[in-house]
């Protein structure tokens, strides 16, 4: 595939998953069909970073031959994506988890919502979080544009997992940062929301779409909490600039 053929490119991260990986793989499929349906062109690609000898074993089957598979050793997640952005030919990425699920219509409401021309510096998330496994919850994605959101809540807080659609630009031109969590540096999702927030994209929420977020003892996550990490410090954390930033926004919504 070229970029000229290429609307969607999947991008799914795998390191030690074994049959947790199967449904994911099944629920990212039928949403891949609903997209395909409407005469998308979806690239699969699979990011295999330090792979357990299991994790090979089991993705050695015929579901995932669809996919195309890139084999690192980054032991960083953010990293694997960015390195799939970098193979990737889709004007849109769409970022997955190999633990978690999402429901069916969740590509095909994104790129509803994307192939607006209202919306080429927007990031897709879905509605709902729904946690499960290791806890158990439920969490409301805001929109950029709901009395919910506030840029000085982000300087503390995350809005948003790093479950999302949005144009290849995005991730151009904000990489994921590396982790160092011996440093006290981690959570690079969230600093990418932060700072692709600064940099004027807007965060849309598709409608009655939901992720199912896997919660696991042995996650990244749960490492840089136990190391009391925290995101670099950057010019779109600081409060003076958020608070700029909200109010340039809300005279421009006034107008």
């Amino acid at each position: 595939m070229t970029k000229c053929d290429v609307d969607l490119s999947v991008l799914l991260t795998l390191h030690s998953e074994t049959l947790v990986a199967g449904p994911t793989l099944k629920s990212i499929e039928a949403a891949i069909a609903l997209v395909e349906q409407e005469g998308f062109i979806v690239e699969r690609l699979l990011g295999l970073d330090s792979v357990s000898p299991d994790c090979r074993g089991y993705i050695d089957q015929a579901p995932f031959d669809l996919w195309l598979a890139h084999e690192t050793s980054f032991h960083d997640q953010g990293r694997v994506r960015n390195h799939l952005v970098d193979l990737s030919n889709g004007r849109w990425i769409a970022i997955m988890d190999g633990d978690d699920l999402c429901s069916e219509n969740w590509l095909v409401e994104a790129m509803r919502l994307l192939r607006d021309k209202s919306n080429q510096r927007a990031i897709v998330h879905p509605e709902l979080n729904w946690v499960f496994d290791g806890a158990q919850y439920v969490y409301i994605n805001p929109a950029s544009s709901s009395p919910l959101f506030s840029r000085r809540v982000m300087t503390t807080s995350n809005y948003f997992d790093a479950i999302c659609v949005g144009p290849r630009t995005a991730w151009i031109e904000t990489p994921y940062k590396d982790r160092d969590v011996e440093n006290g540096f981690a959570f690079e999702d969230y600093q990418w929301a932060v700072e692709t927030t600064w940099k004027g994209w807007m965060h849309l929420v598709a409608k009655d779409t939901i992720i199912f977020k896997r919660r696991r003892d042995s996650s990244q996550t749960h490492e840089a909490r136990r190391h009391r990490v925290s995101i670099r410090d950057v010019d779109a954390h600081s409060i003076e600039f958020a608070g700029r930033t909200e109010n340039a926004c809300a005279r421009h919504t006034s107008r």
